[in-house]
């Protein structure tokens, strides 16, 4: 019996399918569904979107390993991004502005391009997390001075995470990786948590996301069928402009 069964396309059909839920709670808002006596739904919406974010990190940074040329893999994930920033601001994100999950990701391989610089110094270990801590203190200080993305901190290396141990030389490296990423989702909901009206719901839902992480576990490493190559590029701004125009129209 295999214990691995879920393929890459697989998984990617599941997080289109979580992020596509997700955003239909998002754009529509928790008011419409308390309006409708439903509010239940918006946090089981929501609670569902949380598996999406994870699973596309994952293969962000698969994407960043495999890929045959780094340079268009950049750039295709830019074009995107711009492509994509209007329409998010408008459906998600009038009153605060923020950039796009896209240009989350976007830092994520500049953070990647960096540890792959460092991994051609002899003193690798050295150099590795050399380049880690002055990268991470430069992005957090970015971030406190009001560089506003998706996801964070957290969004930026969840996929950093996966890259630098998925592929780890060391027998413990694919273990460290796993609790790794389950520490920064336990930071996130909680930072979260601690930001948030305790007495609402919504402040638990991001712990959800680490359901995620069972998922992953069951991935086997194969391409699988039905999933087409920039699926995720053209439906990301897709889907969300197409739920905000039908929420103009409810």
């Amino acid at each position: 019996m295999r214990t691995k069964f879920l393929s890459r396309s697989a998984l990617k059909w599941i997080a289109l399918v979580s992020m596509f839920i997700d955003h239909i709670g998002a754009i529509f808002g928790a008011q419409f569904y308390e309006s409708l006596g439903i509010s239940w739904l918006y946090t089981l919406l929501r609670i569902i979107g949380r598996l999406s974010f994870p699973i596309f990190a994952f293969f962000i940074a698969e994407g960043w390993y495999y890929t045959k040329s780094k340079k268009r893999y950049a750039l295709l994930l830019a074009i995107f991004a711009v492509i994509s920033q209007p329409i998010y601001y408008f459906a998600l994100n009038q009153y605060t502005f923020e950039f796009n999950i896209l240009f989350t990701f976007l830092i994520s391989i500049a953070l990647m391009c960096i540890l792959d610089m460092a991994r051609k110094y002899p003193n690798y270990s050295f150099m590795y997390y050399t380049f880690m801590f002055a990268i991470g203190v430069i992005v957090f200080v970015l971030l406190l001075m009001g560089l506003s993305i998706s996801y964070g901190v957290y969004g930026v290396f969840l996929p950093v995470v996966f890259y630098a141990f998925n592929h780890g030389e060391k027998r413990y490296a694919k273990v460290v990786m796993w609790v790794v990423a389950f520490l920064l989702m336990i930071a996130y909901w909680l930072l979260w948590f601690l930001l948030s009206d305790m007495a609402q719901i919504s402040s638990y839902i991001s712990l959800f996301s680490v359901l995620s992480l069972p998922l992953l576990m069951l991935y086997n490493g194969q391409k699988g069928k039905g999933a087409p190559k920039y699926l995720f590029y053209v439906f990301y701004p897709t889907h969300i402009l197409i739920i905000f125009l039908i929420s103009l129209l409810v």
